[in-house]
């Protein structure tokens, strides 16, 4: 019997046409192959709707059905035409070739060619360049539509804007969606959040954190974030116009941003939700005060653990900025922190997490190196440890390799001679009996010899990092400050594993440990835990406040 898996396909475009249906292809699928008593169907994969367009990776059925090929007995992959298994020519060739590897053939039943002859392979090429040529026209075309449908004010597809609902509406036969105001509060928020820009002069940060502090649901989540508030702003859809082909494809699953010159506006294409004068006196006022402190390199300032310490609150990594404060009589000053991403961008109300001052956390951190994993004593002790398993080894074994190298020898010569006895007619079944049983102990002599020799080879290679690590810890706070900023973040890299702020009090540091020995996990310590000295006091209580003002939030 020959088994075969059929696939059916149809996009949400191709709905409509009966002969493509999955019903129908099914049908016509199975009629063919009771027509043929020798086949049989041993697995059906269907996709359809959104899931049926696009590229073979983006085809969740299809992408199932050439794993099943490759694992299980199939010798023949079923379709209704040869543009429902692919409609891209190099797609096709390349998952063709793939299944020819593994002995499995696609079928069409509507176009009956044999493609291992050259008429054959001709015939199936043409259709395969055809049907490309069919769906490239058919983007063409579908751009066109959706150009003269955005230029008419319609909506051409995708989520409504925040205080919007799409509504769709019937005309002459033919139906396009517009946009409608949605929710009267979600319709007020957005008025409130323009005002809030304009007249109450407040940034995206500002805006998202007292929205998050009254509770107030976000568009796809329960809070608000920067980039939501700056997208609401920026967004000419609330003025009422239409705007379209702000992104285009790239690549075969990917898409890049246009120009606005490319961007297709349609003015007053729904109702608006503000006037245009607002929405520009925020646009001019957006731009006099956006990065007004970062114009100077000579300020830019570089932090060494950003990105590496994760919030035990929210989950978000810590990043560091920069405050400058005016003080007293004038005075300036500025601190150098960490915060917690989600603190700056969604507010205190759904991340309660403190600052960590950064010369204070960078240096707990360096001297943790230092002590734990660039001391003398440690990498003495490492070299210890490790010296002493490898000898362990050896005295397994407990023979010199010269003697191993002997027995090898004389193994190769007994075996020659049970070869030359069956030349001279001994009986080979039992010369053969014997040449096997020297073989397997002559493989595992010379398994003995390769394990002695990689011992040997990684004690020398052991002396040689040791003396590396020792001539690095012997100087390495004054080496580390002159590296530049680069190659002081790999090294951090290479050494600390991960970093996590716990209960708003508390520094766990992992460490990357070079071995699974639990001896060294002892002797280096896989996790320390960071708590913060005032001078001339001992360590404040867990919880504190003023623990953490010193420690974690505290100043420069």
């Amino acid at each position: 019997m020959v088994n075969v898996v059929i696939y059916c396909r149809v996009s949400s475009d191709e709905q409509a046409r009966k002969d493509l249906s999955i019903p129908a292809q099914r049908k016509a699928l199975r009629r063919w192959v009771e027509d043929r008593g020798e086949h049989q169907i041993v697995r059906e994969f269907v996709d359809e709707g959104q899931s049926a367009y696009g590229p073979a990776e983006r085809r969740p059925g299809f992408s199932t059905m050439i794993r099943y090929c490759q694992k299980e007995k199939v010798d023949t992959i079923l379709v209704h035409k040869l543009d429902r298994f692919s409609r891209n020519r190099d797609e096709s060739v390349a998952f063709k070739a793939l299944l020819r590897a593994c002995g499995v053939q696609v079928c069409s039943i509507t176009e009956t060619f044999d493609p291992d002859t050259p008429q054959g392979f001709l015939f199936e090429g043409m259709i395969e360049v055809i049907n490309q040529f069919y769906s490239m026209n058919l983007s063409t075309e579908t751009l066109k539509g959706m150009r003269e449908n955005a230029e008419r004010g319609n909506h051409n597809g995708g989520t409504a804007p925040y205080g919007y609902r799409r509504e769709r509406i019937e005309e002459g036969g033919k139906a396009y969606v517009k946009l409608v105001p949605g929710p009267a509060h979600e319709v007020e928020l957005i008025r409130e959040i323009f005002d809030m820009a304009v007249t109450g002069g407040k940034g995206a940060r500002s805006i998202a954190t007292l929205l998050n502090e009254r509770g107030v649901p976000g568009p796809s989540s329960s809070h608000w974030g920067i980039s939501t508030i700056t997208f609401i702003l920026n967004n000419r859809a609330y003025i009422g116009d239409q705007v379209w082909y702000r992104s285009k494809k790239r690549g075969r699953t990917g898409r890049q941003r246009t120009s606005e010159e490319d961007w297709i506006i349609t003015p007053d294409a729904h109702p608006a939700l503000i006037s245009r004068e607002l929405f520009e006196r925020r646009k001019a006022a957006a731009s006099k005060r956006a990065f007004t402190n970062r114009t100077s390199p000579e300020l830019r300032v570089k932090y060494l653990l950003s990105r590496l310490i994760r919030c035990g609150n929210c989950g978000a990594f810590f990043h560091g900025y920069r405050q400058t404060v005016k003080l007293t009589y004038g005075d300036r000053k500025t601190y150098y922190r960490y915060y917690c991403g989600g603190y700056k961008a969604k507010g205190k109300s759904v991340c309660p997490s403190l600052p960590i001052r950064r010369d204070w956390v960078e240096g707990a951190v360096l001297g943790l190196i230092r002590d734990r994993l660039c001391s003398v004593e440690v990498l003495e002790e490492l070299g210890q440890r490790i010296r002493k398993k490898i000898e362990e080894q050896r005295r397994k074994y407990a023979i010199d390799p010269r003697v191993l190298a002997r027995q090898v020898a004389d193994l190769n010569r007994q075996v020659d001679n049970y070869y030359r006895a069956i030349g001279s007619g001994m009986d080979p079944v039992i010369c053969q009996g014997h040449i096997d049983e020297l073989s397997a102990k002559r493989e595992q002599v010379q398994q003995e010899a390769a394990t002695l020799a990689a011992s040997d080879y990684y004690e020398r290679a052991l002396e040689r990092h040791l003396q590396s690590l020792r001539d690095f810890a012997a100087d390495f706070e004054e080496r580390f400050t002159t590296l530049p900023f680069e190659a002081q973040r790999r090294i951090v890299l290479k050494f600390i594993e991960g970093m996590e702020v716990v209960d708003r009090r508390e520094l766990r540091i992992r460490l990357r440990v070079p071995a699974d020995d639990d001896g060294l996990h002892e002797l280096l310590g896989e996790e320390k835990r960071i708590e913060r000295r005032d001078e001339g006091s001992g360590p404040h209580p867990v919880g504190s406040l003023h623990f953490l003002r010193g420690g974690i939030g505290g100043g420069a």
